[in-house]
């Protein structure tokens, strides 16, 4: 795999004055991508659900500026809702005459339940629908689409060079997750959102980048219960700040687009690269070549839906 190295150099050049509309951001990894942006002089308007922490933070970068400084508004924010998702880039419009970057930050953890687990699974229980595994889909997968759609409209419709969308997945997202069924099936399905846009977008507008943000363990609330076991073992573990700046890369460098980042003990490695290099290994050579032909014969898949 090919690693990413977050610049800090390219960061400041190309994210300076930018305008930023950022879902979560209120703690975690949304916290420290929302105060490098604002440490780099970006102009962030995020929303969260938890108002607090989210005012906390507002609070905390506001209170004593730099001059390099950028701005930051925050609006409370359901994701869940379209209208809550379109009021946030309402805002951002509101002040500036552009969007340059929209970063999709908000996730949940599985919901505990054990709705798939023998001992609780059976022909009695079955009959009471999972409502929490539908809600978890909402948030990880259905908001995540819908944040996208608006997150084109907006951008493409104001003036600006080097514009992008990130969109965060997981580990979860590109390998196995035993125990995790809606949260690891959403996340797969936000990797299926990034490559379905990322050869789209650019020549449908304008030239907006797509790419997904993957993070092994990091030290962040949806670590939970494992924290304790993971340092015990002295497993590498990602900081927020680790993530935020490959969040960051991602936006600045104008070389990116279509990569799934997966950030592991700090460090950045384009897992596109990867699949795409080993196609024949994996798919088989004869079926590998056919493949990349139907491909090209699919284009952008205008026909599946342009009727």
């Amino acid at each position: 795999m090919s690693e990413i190295i977050f610049s800090d150099t390219l960061a400041t050049q190309n994210l300076r004055g930018k305008v930023v509309v950022l879902t979560g951001g209120a703690q975690g990894i949304g916290a420290a991508t929302v105060t490098l942006l604002h440490q780099l002089g970006a102009h962030i308007f995020f929303g969260d659900l938890d108002t607090s922490k989210a005012l906390a933070l507002q609070s905390s970068l506001t209170s004593s500026p730099s001059p390099d400084s950028g701005t930051i508004h925050f609006l409370p924010l359901d994701v869940t809702s379209y209208s809550s998702q379109l009021s946030l880039f309402d805002l951002a419009l509101s002040h500036h005459p552009q969007i340059d970057i929209a970063i999709q930050l908000v996730g949940v953890p599985e919901p505990p339940g054990n709705y798939f687990s023998p001992s609780h699974l059976n022909l009695t229980t079955v009959r009471d629908e999972p409502l929490p595994l539908k809600q978890n889909i909402d948030i990880n997968l259905t908001s995540v689409i819908l944040f996208s759609r608006i997150a084109l409209a907006y951008l493409s419709s104001t003036p600006g060079s080097n514009k992008s969308i990130i969109l965060t997945s997981s580990i979860a997202g590109i390998t196995e997750a035993p125990g995790l069924f809606s949260y690891s099936s959403a996340k797969h399905g936000v990797i299926g959102l990034m490559r379905s846009l990322r050869r789209f977008t650019p020549s449908q507008f304008n030239g907006i980048r797509v790419n997904a943000i993957c993070p092994w363990a990091t030290d962040t609330q949806m670590l939970g219960g494992v924290k304790k076991n993971w340092e015990k073992e002295n497993m590498p573990m990602n900081t927020p700040k680790d993530v935020a700046k490959m969040i960051l890369q991602c936006a600045a460098d104008e070389t990116l687009n279509g990569k799934a980042v997966f950030v592991g003990g700090g460090r950045g490695f384009d897992t596109e690269e990867g699949i795409d290099r080993t196609l024949p290994e994996w798919m088989g050579k004869e079926n590998a070549e056919v493949f990349l032909r139907g491909q090209e014969v699919l284009g952008l898949g205008g026909d599946w839906v342009d009727k």
